[in-house]
């Protein structure tokens, strides 16, 4: 990826991140942090933020290819190819799974850790059609 293309892929997502991670925080303060298990779930209402998310996460030109892989299946091949772009504390990921049928399933979203009450939490942050920022918690061994 060309480096002036990558500098404004990373300031975009940056600018996204840093205003997910000021409503997460204000998330967890209003919540009893021993209520936050491996699965939980927390819902935000957020319909202003869809456009950036749109912009500069969903179509954001990702510059790392983590991954592809042929997953052998009764009715052909399937491929996923993961995309990512890491940045100080958060990644952003780009899932795309192409079924043989040639249906292709896109996947975006945000993560990061975070320690609670001296546990470790792996934060998946994804948005939603309806206009919710959803964390959902998973525990780090």
């Amino acid at each position: 990826m060309e480096e002036g293309l990558r500098k404004e892929v990373e300031s975009n997502f940056k600018e996204v991140f840093s205003y997910i991670k000021t409503i997460l925080e204000e998330e967890l303060s209003s919540t009893d942090s021993d209520k936050i298990e491996d699965g939980t779930k927390i819902s935000v209402e957020l319909e202003d933020l869809y456009e950036d998310w749109i912009d500069k996460i969903d179509s954001a030109p990702l510059p790392e290819l983590e991954k592809i892989e042929e997953i052998e299946h009764n009715d052909g091949i399937h491929l996923k190819i993961v995309y990512s772009l890491t940045v100080d504390e958060a990644k952003q990921i780009r899932k795309i799974k192409i079924k043989s049928n040639g249906k292709v399933d896109v996947y975006n979203y945000i993560q990061t850790e975070k320690d609670i009450d001296g546990k470790k939490f792996l934060i998946k942050i994804e948005y939603d059609t309806y206009g919710n920022l959803i964390f959902t918690f998973e525990k780090v061994e």
